[in-house]
């Protein structure tokens, strides 16, 4: 590398550069046949793959003799990022793939030779440096030529698999007591990474991701599933009965019901833990007059916007606190939260109906919340509720 001379690195960019823009400028796609289309597909792949590994090769380059500090001031991964279009994380993982691929000289060969594929390579690398630090030369040697022989006919996805493969492979007597050790280890990172956050997209979405500990994500995972199949059975025998088809049913969208199902059995036992001084709540802001006739601007304690049907949804079975602002929205007098549905009346409700009364729904209390028979008006907040006026629905059947 250091044997370059400025000019062979110029004529070196140029050459890239021209057969990339002659490769994009290239044939009529529409005139090729399908089989060329194919060829093309793959002819590509093995020259973006050439192109990622010569890229990783000038990486090395650059942070063995800290070039970025030098030239720009800045870490490698900085320099990638400030005229490249990447995300920092992005450079970081880069420079991170490129150094750890630059320990295993077989690999780099490979790659270099079009027998693995720059996503293969980062695999490999991966797996490689996992191995336990008191290895031999020869067993990393004869691990590292394994990996690349499996590169012929995995993915890299399943080549990060393929760890516990090489040690039974290379020191079988040890598989028990490395095994042993890796989950302990992992169990401990899982533990520091475990996490949750939520965020409005600010369309009417709330994105929910997050980590756990693969316990507790089976725990999880077998609550829902129990519920999104409880949920896909009651979809099919309904429309089985009515005679149609039930069709495919999203798994992603009984999984999202099934868990927003926990939350409203929750909210019904009034299990969760008071935050502040009182209960957990969804709060929603509007006048009077917006509630009772149906319209007008409806907003969450977050900002964002609901429709009138789902705040008379609310407002069946809910604390009203009345309060009185002043032109900047700044509270002058609160009241006292009085429920329309309380505890007595819930019971009531139970004890008459025994769960969702909409014609064909055989949900229980528990996934049920109170409606009135008649939409929430005016008198039925100034005066009282009362079971009368009241039955239990599932919030499926309520909408």
């Amino acid at each position: 590398m250091e044997n370059i001379s400025a000019t062979g690195v110029d004529e070196a960019i140029g050459v890239i550069t021209s057969l990339a823009s002659s490769a994009l400028a290239g044939p009529e796609l529409a005139l090729l046949t399908d089989a060329a289309v194919l060829e093309l597909i793959t002819a590509t792949d093995r020259v973006a793959s050439l192109a990622e590994a010569a890229r990783a090769l000038v990486i090395r380059e650059a942070e063995r003799r800290e070039a970025a500090q030098e030239e720009a001031h800045c870490a490698t991964a900085e320099f990638i990022r400030r005229g490249h279009g990447h995300s920092l994380q992005r450079c970081r993982s880069l420079v991170r793939d490129a150094v750890r691929q630059g320990q295993f000289t077989a690999l780099v060969d490979a790659v270099a030779a079009g027998e693995v594929r720059s996503g293969q390579a980062s695999a490999i690398a991966r797996v490689l440096d996992e191995l336990p630090d008191d290895f031999s030369a020869e067993q990393v040697a004869r691990a590292e030529e394994t990996m690349i022989e499996l590169a012929q006919e995995l993915c890299p996805d399943d080549l990060l698999r393929a760890g516990w493969y090489l040690i039974e492979i290379i020191a079988p007597e040890r598989v028990d007591e490395l095994m042993a050790e890796k989950l302990e280890r992992e169990e401990r990172e899982a533990q520091k990474k475990k996490g949750l956050s939520l965020s409005d997209d600010g369309h009417g979405s709330m994105h929910i991701k997050g980590r756990l500990p693969s316990a507790d994500g089976e725990a999880l995972a077998a609550v829902l599933n129990a519920h999104a199949e409880s949920a896909w059975k009651r979809h099919a025998d309904e429309v089985a009965e009515a005679g149609g088809d039930p069709g495919p049913k999203d798994k992603k969208v009984l999984l999202a019901d099934a868990l927003m199902a926990l939350v409203r059995a929750h909210q019904v036992h009034r299990d969760a833990p008071t935050h502040g001084g009182d209960r957990p709540r969804v709060n929603v802001f509007l006048k009077f007059e917006d509630l009772v006739g149906g319209l007008g601007d409806m907003a969450m304690a977050s900002g964002r916007g609901i429709t009138a049907y789902e705040a008379r949804r609310l407002a069946c079975d809910c604390d009203i606190i009345p309060m009185v602002l002043n032109s900047l929205g700044i509270p002058l007098d609160v009241g006292r939260a009085e429920r329309l549905v309380n505890p007595h009346l819930r019971a009531a409700l139970v004890a008459r109906d025994g769960g969702c009364v909409f014609p064909g729904c055989d949900r229980g209390p528990s996934e049920c919340e109170a409606h009135h028979i008649h939409p929430v008006r005016r008198e039925a907040l100034v005066y009282r509720t009362e079971v009368r006026d009241l039955r239990g629905r599932a919030v499926a059947a309520a909408r």
